[in-house]
Parts: C-alpha cells; sequence; structure tokens
C-alpha cells in the first residue's frame, strides 16, 4: 500500500518541468537509487548533494566531478543549514536534464506494443505502479481497451536489481573510505533503537517533552502571563478604556459585551487566549520539536512506539501528539501534521479531543481527587485509560483504510544548531498564528453572541435530565458550559460545589471526557475540517455522558 506523501511525490514529479534531488552525501548508498529512478524515468534533474559538511567531519571524500560526469546531470555540493552551494545551485537550475536513454529502457519491451506513455509513465509501468497503469488505461492509451498495461511481476525486481548494481558501482568509484569519526553517533543510535535501551531513553525525552510543555510553559508561563500581565494590568486597563469611549445608549451594552466580556471578549480573554496561552504554547512546540528533528531523535521516537501505537490505527509519529496533548490538546491537535495519512490524523485528533486531559485540567483535576484516596486516582486513569484504547480500536475498525506502515529515513544524530532550530520555530509559528487567529476571533465573537442573548443559559437547562441521570446536581450544567470554553474552568467549577465521593468522581469523567474547548475546537476545524470537527463535538458529547452514566452506575451498586 502506498502511503499518501508517497502518491503525492510521485504526482509532482510527473508534472514538473525539472526537480532538484537533494541527496545526503553521506549516505550516497541509499539515496541514489531514487536519483537513478528519476533518471531512468526522463524527469530534467539537478543534484544537490547536501550535508557536505558532516561527510567531511567524518573523513570522507566524495569526488563531486566524477559524479556528475557519471549521471550526466549537474552536482552541486550543498550544506542547507549554513545556505552553503544555494547560490550556485540555483544558477545551476536551467541546465537540469536527464540522459536520452538508460538501462531501464530495454524492459519497455515487457509493456504490450498499444501502449503509448511517456517515458516517465513507461518506467513506472515496468515497475508494477497500478495507479500509473489505471491512468494510462483510462486516457485510451491502451488500442484494444483491455487490462492495465503492467508489467510482468517479475520486471519490477529486475529492474530494482539492475538499478542497485548502478548505485554500487558508482558508489565504489566516487566515494573514498571513511575514517574512525562516527562510532559514537553509532553506539547511541543503537542503543536508541534497542528496546532494552531505546524505551527507557524515549521515556525519559517524552518526560522531558511533557516537562516542557504542560510544567513550565502551559503551567508557568502561561499561569503567569493570565494571572499577572492579563488578569491584573492588561484586561483591566482595556475595559477601562472601553467604559470611556462608549456612549451610553441601548445599542452600547451589547458592543460592550462582544468586546470585554468576562467569558471572551474580542479585545480582552479572546486577547489573553492569543496572546497569554496559544502563542507561549506555539512557541514552546515549535522549539521543542525543531529541536528534537535537528537532533536526529524523532524519527527514532517513531520507530520505538510503532508497534504498541498500530493496535489503535496509528503509526509510531503519533507518540507527540499524544504526549503534548497531557501538556495542550490544542497543541496536540496542531502537531497531528506529523501524522502520515489523513485518517491517522483524525483518529489521534479524535483520542486527543475524548480522552486527554489538558495539564491545567490536571492540576484541578488532581486537587479533587487527592481528597478522596489513591483508589480513586487508579480508577480515574483506568477509566481514561479503558476509553482510550476502546476508542482506538473501534476508529481503526470503523474508519475506511488502514494505517499506514511507518517508513522512517533515520537521520544523523548531531548536536542541533541552535540558528537552525530558531528559524523554523519563528517561521512556523508566525506561519501558524497567521492563519489560526482569525479562526479564534471569529469563533469567540459567535460564542459571546450566544452567550449575551441567553443561549447558554439555555443549555444548562436543557442538561438538566442528563446531569440528573448522572445522579449530579442540576448546577453541575452550568460546569459543563463553562467546558465549553475552557476544559480547567469545568473542574474548577467543581470545586465550589458539595459533592460526594462518588459524584466527584462521576464528575470528573465527564468532564475530562466532555467536549474540547474552543480553542482546541477551533484548531480541529482549521486542521482537519468542518465534519471532522462535529463528529469529534458529537462523539465526545455521546462519550462523556455515555461513559458517566455507566460509573454512576457501577458506583451505585458496589455502593
Amino acid at each position: 500500500m502506498r502511503s499518501t506523501r508517497q502518491r503525492v511525490t510521485k504526482e509532482a514529479v510527473l508534472e514538473a518541468d525539472a526537480v532538484v534531488n537533494v541527496v545526503d552525501a553521506t549516505k550516497l548508498d541509499r539515496d541514489l537509487f531514487v536519483t537513478l529512478q528519476l533518471l531512468d524515468m526522463g524527469v530534467p534533474t539537478v543534484v544537490a548533494l547536501n550535508m557536505m559538511d558532516e561527510l567531511e567531519a567524518d573523513g570522507v571524500d566524495v569526488d563531486v566531478d566524477a559524479l556528475e560526469a557519471t549521471l550526466g546531470v549537474p552536482v552541486v555540493p550543498t550544506v542547507a543549514v549554513t545556505g552553503s552551494g544555494v547560490d550556485e545551485l540555483r544558477d545551476r537550475l536551467p541546465e537540469a536534464s536527464a540522459p536520452a536513454s538508460t538501462p531501464v529502457d530495454s524492459y519497455y519491451d515487457a509493456l504490450p506494443d498499444a501502449v503509448e506513455a511517456s517515458r516517465a509513465e513507461k518506467t513506472l509501468l515496468v515497475e508494477g505502479d497500478e495507479p500509473t497503469a489505471r491512468r494510462v488505461a483510462a486516457r485510451g492509451l491502451v488500442a484494444d481497451g483491455g487490462d492495465a498495461p503492467l508489467a510482468d511481476a517479475g520486471a519490477r525486481e529486475a529492474v530494482y536489481r539492475e538499478r542497485r548494481s548502478r548505485v554500487r558501482s558508482i558508489v565504489e568509484a566516487v566515494e573514498r573510505e571513511a575514517g574512525p569519526g562516527r562510532a559514537a553517533e553509532q553506539r547511541l543510535g543503537d542503543l536508541l533503537m534497542r528496546p532494552m535501551t531505546g524505551v527507557p531513553i524515549a521515556i525519559g525525552l517524552l518526560a522531558a517533552v511533557f516537562y516542557v510543555m504542560g510544567v513550565v510553559v502551559a503551567q508557568r508561563v502561561v499561569g503567569y502571563a493570565e494571572g499577572v500581565l492579563f488578569d491584573r494590568y492588561y484586561n483591566p486597563a482595556v475595559e477601562a478604556v472601553v467604559a470611556d469611549l462608549l456612549p451610553g445608549g441601548e445599542w452600547a451594552a451589547p458592543v460592550e459585551f462582544l468586546l470585554v466580556n468576562g467569558n471572551l471578549g474580542l479585545l480582552t480573554i479572546t486577547v489573553q487566549y492569543v496572546l497569554g496561552v496559544l502563542l507561549p504554547l506555539v512557541v514552546a512546540f515549535y522549539l521543542v520539536i525543531g529541536t528534537l528533528e535537528d537532533a536526529g531523535v524523532l524519527p527514532r521516537l517513531a520507530v520505538l512506539t510503532d508497534r504498541g501505537l498500530s493496535r489503535i490505527g496509528l503509526n509510531g509519529r503519533a507518540v507527540v501528539p499524544l504526549v503534548v496533548g497531557v501538556g495542550c490538546v490544542t497543541m496536540a491537535v496542531i502537531s497531528t501534521r506529523m501524522v502520515g495519512s489523513r485518517r491517522e490524523r483524525l483518529i489521534a485528533t479524535a483520542l486527543l479531543g475524548l480522552a486527554i486531559p489538558c495539564s491545567a485540567q490536571i492540576g484541578v483535576i488532581t486537587g479533587l481527587l487527592a481528597g478522596l484516596g489513591l483508589a480513586w486516582w487508579v480508577g480515574y486513569l483506568a477509566v481514561l485509560l479503558g476509553v482510550l484504547g476502546v476508542a482506538g480500536v473501534f476508529l481503526d475498525r470503523t474508519l475506511p483504510g488502514r494505517a499506514e506502515p511507518l517508513i522512517e529515513q533515520l537521520p544523523r544524530l548531531r548536536v542541533p544548531r541552535p540558528g537552525n532550530v530558531a528559524r523554523k520555530t519563528a517561521n512556523r509559528s508566525a506561519a501558524f498564528l497567521r492563519e489560526a487567529v482569525p479562526l479564534f476571533g471569529a469563533t469567540a465573537a459567535a460564542v459571546s453572541t450566544l452567550d449575551y442573548v441567553g443561549a447558554l443559559d439555555a443549555i444548562v437547562e436543557g442538561l438538566r435530565p442528563l446531569t440528573a441521570a448522572l445522579g449530579l446536581p442540576p448546577s453541575f450544567g452550568r460546569v459543563l458550559v463553562l467546558g465549553l470554553i475552557r476544559r480547567d474552568f469545568a473542574a474548577a467549577g467543581m470545586t465550589d460545589m458539595a459533592l460526594s465521593a462518588s459524584q466527584t468522581f462521576v464528575g470528573l469523567i465527564v468532564v475530562t471526557l466532555f467536549v474540547p474547548c474552543i480553542l482546541t475546537m477551533a484548531m480541529i476545524l482549521r486542521e482537519r475540517d468542518a465534519r471532522s470537527a462535529l463528529l469529534v463535538w458529537v462523539g465526545s458529547w455521546v462519550t462523556a455522558f455515555t461513559v458517566g452514566g455507566a460509573v454512576a452506575a457501577a458506583l451505585e451498586v458496589i455502593a
């Protein structure tokens, strides 16, 4: 099964006027296979021989002129992180070319005579590429309209063997033996990839990610920004200015409410969420991910966790979003971009929305459970893990398709370059905020309007039958409405309620499984689509009350 990334890449190559093929100079024996495939397809190509600095550090030498002569296309040595060679690469783009013929041409005889296709398509056909075969047949390029023009199954293996043989010959001709410079790096890489040593190291790294995102940023930095900068200074000042500027009159009241109400005022709480909550989390997340990427650690974490996550329809790339979700579900939804297919991104997003409490919520929940005892804590974790597992299996079996196999190129381990990490963090954060801020502002305006006309109070009243079925007081409906805005508001709202131990436990299960907060929903809408956001939202309602009701019934029987 081909991955989405492979399919998109192939389509881009077929439509391109020319291709810049970036080759890792430290892994010529791996990357030149793709280079030769491009040349076999007749795609005009320029080769960027990248990571030359690391090749030099290893004591390895590549004869660039000989490589260019052998391939028959321009080859430019580069160091992407410093920009070395980029100008020359740009200057040589007009020289992009491909050989007039390659050894693969001889395999075209295996195709039916009636096939009329480009050289690129013929190469893919002899490699057994079914999408290309269907596309060629659909264009009416098979005279008798018969079966898709695939070559015999053996042609692909023969083509690949011949291509690998050419790669070996080229590498032997242009590369000189390496010195002993990479021994320490290889030992560390081996430790990370062996389960006995890699799992403890991975747990330590993920714990560090959680500490940075969930404790340092989500609690301390965001807590200071909200509690001091905004609550003490910014919000009161804005409220005073708005009160002074708006004249009296019937129209002033709704405008003032929209701008400075205490739930989602556009000039107060909305700005607080964007600058005091979202901005620190976004910058911290991209800083952490950029560091792990630059160090070469992230792909290894994915490989280590792949087997376990495959049981709930995900692959190893989903480990970071799930861990980040314990710090901030909003940021975790954004991080699902690194998960493979659209199907897997939807599963990861749904699991984050259903069963992963954010750090702010965990702080309040910990305080409430502390007074109940260890048994309640164990029960709480058991319920959440059960929901996570059941939901994952259900989604995996229900959604069409299968989890994409994890195919990762393992880059070298190295010390992250601060400048490189900083540039990636700044570019990614700016791009995200440009897209997210307008969406969140529009959502906040809509919710404030509902609040002003009394629609939120109507929701509280409508929740009475459901809260009664859970054995909770009617006032719990207000807690759930607060949860629509922010999850920790819901948990915090329970601290002022006179509840028994069983009611507290059921209430915490419900608010944890309840719908994601407004900021997270805005991100789900942006990262997925309206249909996916609606499914997550409705699914959270159903799951929260179904599981909460089952827990309440079980506790009643036990009591």
